[in-house]
């Protein structure tokens, strides 16, 4: 289905340690895609936050956007955001960062309690790394992220499926930790928090199932079960190239999941926007 109105809430400028392109590019890029809107939300590890000048380069990722905002008018919305990681084991970076003056807050956790690195840095040889003794663990810390309550968007609910060997999961059931899941669902719907369809995974078969964003199609579905109001869509680009990929297939995931619009945020207020 063709849409008018394509919007990624999730977008990383070179200003993030691990992306390679400008806002400016990022901004060029959309709007030759005809997005109406992007969120550029740069990462900031709240672990160890001014230790690795965290605090410095979300302050440059802001002012940049600002900067895009004005350059921009009458092409494309361009919205402040940050991916806050692991927020609540650190409040004080969290009420550093945020004196930014942001439009939009992810909250995300790459890496657990006891790790140093990242899931995508993680040896899944060692019987320690497997998927039944860090998911729990992972999804523990989920839940106290959005019970933290401090953000607008929870990104990539599943998202260490994107570094697991497949041989890894085939007998990995996450239906075994439903009660988990519907306890960070009800959570994000009771504060009225928006859950994320992460779009960064490779594409899926609309009929056959096999969606692999992040989440999936029945998470989200459950999220609209429970109560859930607010969904935003990111492609989760580290390249310009990838600026909006697959935000159609998420809009798609969203309509068959129950949900007739997709929200942006403005001075951290949801706006709904209709998908159709």
């Amino acid at each position: 289905m063709g849409y008018s109105n394509l919007m990624d809430m999730h977008i990383h400028s070179d200003n993030s340690h691990d992306a390679d392109h400008s806002v400016t590019l990022l901004c060029e890029k959309a709007v030759a895609k005809g997005l109406k809107a992007i969120a550029v939300t740069d990462h900031c590890d709240c672990i160890g936050y001014k230790s690795v000048k965290q605090d410095i380069i979300c302050r440059q990722s802001a002012f940049e956007v600002k900067k895009a905002q004005m350059i921009f008018k009458g092409q494309i919305e361009v919205i402040c955001g940050i991916e806050l990681g692991s927020p609540a084991r650190n409040l004080e970076a969290v009420d550093d960062v945020l004196k930014n003056g942001f439009d939009f807050v992810l909250a995300s956790v790459h890496r657990i309690k006891g790790k140093k690195v990242s899931f995508g840095h993680y040896d899944f040889s060692r019987e320690t790394n497997r998927p039944e003794y860090l998911i729990p663990r992972y999804l523990d810390e989920i839940l106290e992220t959005v019970q933290w309550n401090g953000f607008d968007s929870l990104a990539h609910l599943t998202y260490p499926f994107r570094y697991y060997p497949a041989e890894l999961l085939a007998d990995f059931k996450l239906e075994d930790y439903q009660e988990k899941i519907d306890a960070i669902l009800k959570t994000l719907a009771k504060n009225g928090k928006a859950l994320e369809i992460n779009t960064a995974c490779e594409p899926f078969e609309m009929g056959g199932k096999n969606y692999n964003f992040h989440p999936d199609i029945e998470i989200v579905k459950r999220f609209r079960e429970l109560g859930g109001e607010y969904i935003t869509v990111g492609s989760d680009a580290h390249q310009s190239s990838r600026v909006g990929d697959r935000v159609d297939l998420a809009y798609d995931m969203a309509r068959l999941a129950g949900f007739e619009c997709v929200t942006v945020y403005k001075n951290r207020k949801p706006m709904q926007i209709s998908i159709y």
